[in-house]
């Protein structure tokens, strides 16, 4: 399973790029279609400037956000999406470590 990030076709503007990068999810893409959705991205890691580990740039266009919804497609393949310049902030450094242990209490509960 590859988890992409994918963003609506209602939030893509006429020439490619996203509208608003907030809005951009994980997913799972399988034959032509969501086959899963997770949350949104994480604006400290996707559109940090001084985080490049997981940094956003281009996303799959998706029909809408639910299960099943049809993928954008073109004979070689996925419709992408890129993210403007300005879509990215300076959020500054990010402990992935102490992020990763604060995620891993929190599904003990």
């Amino acid at each position: 399973m590859v988890v992409r990030h994918v963003v609506e076709a209602t939030n893509v503007g006429d020439d490619g790029y996203v509208i608003d990068a907030f809005r951009i999810k994980h997913g799972v893409v399988r034959a032509g279609k969501v086959w899963d959705l997770a949350g949104f991205i994480d604006s400290r890691t996707h559109l940090n400037l001084d985080f490049a580990d997981h940094r956003v740039k281009e996303c799959i266009i998706v029909s809408q956000f639910c299960k099943y919804a049809f993928v954008k497609m073109r004979d070689n393949g996925f419709v992408f999406a890129h993210v403007k310049k300005e879509s990215y902030q300076h959020y500054g450094f990010v402990d992935i470590d102490a992020r990763r242990m604060e995620w891993i209490k929190r599904c003990r509960l």
